[in-house]
């Protein structure tokens, strides 16, 4: 079962890296758990402890499932059974199972810059986080890469320290998302004696590269720990790169100096692939897995799923996936199959929008007519700011972009309406209830 092996082991790198918990309890949960089928839709584990089972299948289910996502690029179920030690031992996963698992093929080759497909949309990020590498400290710094989820941001992070790590073995090199940045933080404060630890580890790497940077914004500690920190930084002539998704300016709630700081060194953007290079990716996936897709089949999944260059390489490892268990090979029909759920997720971006505006009208009682037009009533404005808000989470639009669609709101506007709605979403649970039960409506729509 070595590819399953593999895959369990891509599982658990995210969790150890991302997943937001510490080694001990890594160790203590969810370490005894054994890979014991994959049928492309459901990841079997088994454990032979009953208590440790209930434990691990009320509070981790979730982020098992967040982690096979990370692995695979596509969902699957997790079913986790409770095994007595002598079945385990006696009884082999049957043959069909094991066979199946066997004959997939987990690509899990390190990030780095020879396996990052560039184009048009990306070649500015990519080119920069190359010299970033190359001199870190002595060019853009800070390096800002900013983009909507899925489209490299943090493949060009990994590469950036792979590279830096294969130059200076020596170097402190420190990547990390900036939830596992709070959550040190948090550790440090409440349960360490000596949280001066903490910074050191911080303030003296040679290259810091924080993942999803905005996810600090509004934290007001943890935005002055992370003011101190790339301060003493760049005093000291050592590289900080950023990822988010959307530039300083865009980010709700964060600091004004922390913006500003941001921004001194260089932003590259990266957009959604163009056609080309979506069928560039489909085919160095495929190639990765040792894969053979005809053309066509790659042009339609090209076609199909557009904005997002992870659910690309997921349609692909699910294809791949389908055809082994089927025993056959990709065709169009096969394919529309596999990819049904991505299609459901590409609507183009007008056709999500008028979504969210029925739905904001139905839930909030006020007409989509009102709710894009220029009266103040309260009921209306609310239901406007809400609309503005979850318009941003799915879509992405820029902040003028969605001005325009609200009767030509100036960029100040939508931004203030945005965090308006992030702010009582942090004080008003139901209210939050609200707003992601909208959100979960369109997107089953």
């Amino acid at each position: 079962m070595e590819s399953l092996s593999e895959l369990w082991d891509a599982a658990c790198t995210y969790i150890k890296t991302d997943g937001g918990i510490t080694s001990a309890v890594f160790s203590l949960w969810l370490a005894p758990l054994q890979p014991a089928a994959f049928d492309g839709e459901k990841v079997t584990l088994t454990i032979d402890n009953e208590f440790k089972y209930g434990i691990v299948t009320k509070k981790f289910t979730e982020l098992l499932e967040q982690a096979f996502f990370n692995a695979l690029a596509f969902p699957v179920r997790v079913e986790i059974l409770l095994v007595e030690k002598e079945k385990e031992e006696e009884t082999p996963v049957s043959a069909t199972a094991s066979t199946s698992a066997d004959e997939l093929v987990i690509n899990n080759r390190a990030n780095s810059f020879e396996n990052f497909v560039v184009g048009k949309s990306n070649n500015y990020a990519y080119a920069a986080a190359k010299k970033v590498a190359e001199n870190p400290g002595k060019t853009y710094n800070p390096l800002f890469i900013y983009g909507k989820s899925g489209l490299g941001k943090t493949h060009l992070l990994k590469a950036i320290e792979n590279y830096m790590k294969s130059r200076n073995p020596e170097a402190s090199i420190i990547y990390v998302t900036s939830e596992n940045f709070t959550n040190d933080i948090i550790e440090h404060v409440r349960f360490s004696n000596n949280p001066s630890e903490m910074r050191e580890k911080y303030r003296h790497a040679d290259a810091l590269l924080v993942d999803d940077i905005q996810f600090i914004a509004g934290k007001n500690s943890i935005e002055e720990e992370f003011f101190h920190t790339f301060n003493a930084l760049t005093e000291n002539g050592k590289q900080i790169v950023l990822s988010s998704d959307n530039p300083p300016n865009e980010i709700p709630k964060l600091t004004e100096r922390l913006k500003n700081r941001f921004e001194w060194g260089l932003m590259a953007d990266i957009q959604p692939p163009d056609f080309e290079m979506r069928m560039a990716i489909i085919k160095n996936k495929a190639d990765a897995l040792s894969f053979s897709i005809p053309d066509a089949v790659v042009e339609f999944i090209a076609e199909q799923v557009s904005h997002n260059v992870r659910q690309l390489e997921g349609a692909v490892k699910k294809l791949q996936a389908i055809c082994v268990l089927l025993d056959t090979t990709p065709t169009i029909e096969i394919t529309k199959d596999a990819i049904k759920e991505l299609m459901n997720t590409t609507q183009p971006v007008s056709v999500v929008r008028e979504k969210i505006l029925e739905q904001v009208s139905a839930v909030m009682g006020v007409s989509v007519n009102n709710i894009t037009s220029d009266k103040r009533d309260k009921n209306i404005k609310d239901a406007r700011q809400m609309a503005m808000y979850i318009i941003r989470e799915m879509t992405g639009m820029s902040l003028e972009e969605i001005g325009k669609c609200f009767n030509g709101k100036t960029h100040s506007t939508v931004k203030h309406s945005i965090d308006s709605v992030a702010d009582k979403m942090d004080k008003d649970k139901e209210y939050k209830g609200l707003v992601e039960n909208i959100i979960k409506n369109v997107q089953e729509i």
